[in-house]
């Protein structure tokens, strides 16, 4: 039974998780493991009559596959959108009325919200994998229900007693109906020939779910390559060939005006075609160009890692060897009756020759590094060159096929003007709009003029906008790669810098530990 609004209200705090992971905790040595480490090997997680009310404070679960939380008074699903390892959640016996929050779970297999107050069925879009569904004793009203569970071709149980639809004479039919690979509906086993009987009743409204599936699917199929390309086309700053026409036209006020005159549109049809055309091979182009400077990233990281695995080999050997000796002395020293200490004064000296060697090995990679980026910036350089020479020529020609544009419109119109002073042009077959054009040519010429000068603005700024885009990639990658060697090599000079101080510390107390006391030969 699920706690009244008279009790205490409790939230998830730091001692209810360590009692809860306690009490979950097979192995009793866990229980003396810090919280955060208990934290991050949890796999399972059961805060069930804790009198919860807000879902929170889970951060770090990052591995959780089951989270129970049933039977508190939560009203809202929220800050779980981490749990993305989340199989099973259990939130029944709850005052929930909103299926919400769970966009990231998309591995979630079992979900009860049994006992709550939802209305409606939604929000679970991206929980593809869901295979038991309980939503038993919630305020469900709508056989609508069938159409949205349909799409879950993963679930085998299907639990909706105790809501208003259970009343309706047609659920049991129309669910068997619309969701046929459900073994257990309301806990109950389903009948292969149930199946069939429900399918049979409702062929006509299968048939068309199906065509409308059918049609959904392809567009999802398409909305999916689409978006595939234009990711393509942006990583390779191409991705102006997808809307420069459009974006000669959007906002030319001026071409609202011309577009009424006659045969007007096989001109914009004409230039429609010729920008295809160049955009195609501009992108043809463009994507080998995006491989080639790929290539030149994975050639540059992959020799970078190799060298910096051989010098991290290198350094892990002279400090392996450093180590040895020093062990070596440490268990002489440990061992003997009467142990010699200074034996290990040596060992100092060890150190500080093992400092210079893997400083001289860390400013080596540094050096390293700077001519493999300098080689690696020359062939992007020059890779970056045609990109900019490309961009430019594909500019000119859509300049080119813009002018040939504003040249035919501009002859149409004289001809126009010409048959209407002649009064060759039947003006009654002409829309207002039109005939107010014609009868002024110099309005008329300057409409031309001013959508021209329209579409060559906005080539010129997407041009400049693709100039400076390559050029901003280039200083990332290039920024990039000195940033991410600055930061690795102050680490690595501050762990060599904390080794060589503790292996100094390690080898001074083991020299001072019985070093005859200085007031001690005062007084001989």
């Amino acid at each position: 039974m699920a706690p009244t609004d008279s009790d205490d209200i409790n939230v998830i705090d730091e001692d209810l998780i360590q009692s809860s992971l306690v009490d979950l905790s097979a192995d009793p040595s866990n229980t003396t493991q810090p919280l955060s480490a208990l934290v991050s090997q949890a796999t399972s997680l059961r805060l069930s009559f804790k009198n919860i009310k807000k879902i929170d404070n889970l951060q770090g679960f990052n591995n959780l596959t089951t989270l129970c939380l049933d039977n508190n008074v939560i009203d809202k699903i929220g800050q779980i959108t981490h749990l993305t390892n989340l199989k099973w959640l259990d939130l029944s016996f709850n005052n929930i009325s909103v299926i919400e929050g769970l966009e990231k779970l998309t591995q979630l297999t079992d979900l009860t919200l049994f006992n709550n107050k939802i209305e409606q069925i939604g929000g679970l879009d991206q929980c593809t994998e869901l295979q038991c569904l309980s939503l038993g004793n919630n305020k469900i009203a709508n056989l609508d229900v069938c159409q949205y569970l349909r799409k879950f071709r993963q679930l085998r149980l299907v639990n909706l007693e105790g809501n208003p639809v259970f009343k309706e004479a047609e659920y049991k039919m129309m669910l068997l109906a619309y969701l046929p690979n459900i073994k257990y509906l309301d806990y109950a086993l389903i009948y292969e020939s149930d199946v069939a009987t429900a399918r049979e009743q409702y062929q006509d409204e299968l048939q068309e779910a199906e065509e409308n599936e059918v049609v959904e699917s392809e567009k999802a199929k398409r909305d999916a390559q689409a978006a595939a390309l234009t990711a393509l086309l942006e990583a390779a700053n191409l991705g102006v060939i997808q809307t420069i026409f459009d974006d000669f036209f959007a906002e030319d006020t001026e071409h609202a005006k011309l577009q009424h005159l006659p045969s007007i549109n096989e001109h914009v049809d004409t230039l429609r075609n010729s920008i295809d055309q160049l955009s195609e091979t501009f992108k043809v182009a463009g994507l080998a160009l995006q491989e080639a400077k790929d290539t030149e990233i994975a050639k540059f990281e992959a020799a970078l890692g190799k060298m910096r695995s051989a010098d991290a080999e290198t350094s892990v050997g002279l400090i392996e060897d450093f180590s040895r000796q020093k062990k070596r002395v440490f268990r002489e020293i440990s061992t003997a009756e009467n142990p010699d200490r200074s034996l290990a004064l040596p060992l100092t000296e060890k150190l500080d020759d093992l400092y210079d060697k893997l400083m001289d090995l860390e400013m080596q990679q540094v050096q390293k590094f700077e001519e493999m980026l300098g080689d690696f910036e020359e062939e992007y350089m020059t890779l970056k060159g045609q990109c900019g020479e490309l961009t430019q020529n594909y500019f000119k020609s859509l300049q080119e096929a813009e002018e040939n544009y504003f040249n035919n419109v501009t002859a149409l119109a004289n001809e126009l003007l010409e048959k209407a002073g002649k009064e060759e042009l039947d003006m009654s077959t002409l829309s207002e709009e039109a005939t107010n054009l014609l009868v002024d040519r110099d309005t008329l010429m300057a409409s031309i003029s001013g959508s021209h000068d329209i579409h060559v603005t906005k080539g010129f700024n997407a041009e400049t906008q693709c100039e400076e885009r390559e050029k901003t990639r280039f200083i990332k990658a290039v920024g990039g790669y000195q940033e991410d060697a600055r930061e690795r090599n102050r680490a690595r000079i501050m762990e060599i810098y904390q080794y060589i101080q503790e292996s100094k510390s390690d080898i001074n107390k083991i020299i001072e530990e019985e070093a005859p006391d200085d007031d001690e030969y005062d007084d001989m």
